[in-house]
């Protein structure tokens, strides 16, 4: 079974848990939900005993989520029947996504920003070429690229974070600039995404954890699901893993609903010069079940 086939949905497939399942005074490697997902322990959580285990399996019916973090064997051994290399369908790439680009090089570690603006149409050997914006960087001089020089790319989709390479097949000038790059090779997947988003535009207030004015910051959600979001800020400082307090609003079924919550920081996106902005990718550490259920029909109104 490959990560693609529980990603659609936006509940994911349980699998049910015994005792056996759930170690004691070990750190949790993922959270055990109940049976129609409710979180009863989150990621890191430590069953200390057998008599808490017992209580758990005596009052809930502990699942884990099938596309979550399994023990190193399990990984593995799902690597290893992995259905041959991704391809460009496989990213999930749509026109306006943003993609970060960097030389391989002379340029370090310098990841520019770009949007994905189009694609070719097949060629004889059935590959696409790729059609992205002029890197930029704000406060630095645009990357100058040369025809033919391979160059290191960063996508998130609503299938995941993945990483790819292609090379420079041409630099256009007009009618702006833009670069053409062949079909990405050597794709990669560094994170799947759990769960399908719905792009959206709430305003939203945020702070970092301890922050001394908390909420103090302005943010736009840009997607979301139950269990996490896209949010865009004037200039990201959160840093992989770190929490952020977030806070919003939206109408569900002529309700008006308040979500203020912690979110862990999956993923920082480059800065978009043209947009003034940077995308956080956040998952929700708790939620409320009323919340969650408002959130999905939230996403049914506007699907």
């Amino acid at each position: 079974m490959t990560l693609e086939s529980v990603i659609a949905p936006l509940l994911p497939a349980l699998i049910r848990l015994g005792p056996e399942d759930v170690p004691l005074q070990t750190p949790l490697q993922w959270p055990i939900v109940a049976e129609d997902g409710a979180l009863l322990l989150n990621t890191g959580t430590i069953v200390r005993d057998e008599s808490t285990r017992n209580f758990l399996f005596a009052h809930f019916e502990p699942h884990r989520r099938r596309d979550a973090e399994a023990p190193r064997e399990s990984r593995d051994a799902d690597a290893s029947r992995e259905a041959g290399p991704l391809k460009l369908d496989d990213i999930g790439l749509a026109i306006g996504a943003r993609v970060g680009l960097r030389a391989t090089v002379g340029a370090g570690s310098a990841m520019y920003a770009s949007r994905v603006i189009g694609f070719s149409s097949g060629r004889r050997d059935g590959e696409r070429a790729l059609f992205v914006t002029q890197p930029v960087m704000s406060g630095v001089d645009r990357l100058d690229l040369i025809h033919g020089e391979q160059v290191e790319m960063v996508a998130l989709s609503g299938r995941g974070v993945f990483r790819f390479a292609c090379t420079v097949d041409a630099l256009c000038r007009e009618p702006f600039n833009y670069v053409v790059l062949s079909e990405p090779g050597g794709i990669r997947r560094l994170r799947a995404r759990k769960f399908a988003r719905m792009p959206t535009r709430l305003a939203a207030r945020f702070s970092a954890e301890g922050a001394s004015q908390p909420l103090g910051q302005m943010g736009r959600v840009c997607d979301i699901s139950p269990y996490g979001m896209s949010l865009a800020v004037v200039e990201p400082s959160a840093q992989l893993g770190e929490r952020l307090r977030v806070s919003f609003h939206f109408n569900t079924d002529d309700i008006d609903v308040h979500i203020d919550t912690h979110a862990i920081v999956r993923h920082v996106g480059t800065s978009d010069g043209a947009q003034q902005s940077a995308a956080y990718g956040l998952e929700f550490e708790a939620l409320e079940p009323s919340q969650r259920i408002a959130l999905k029909s939230f996403m049914a109104e506007h699907s």
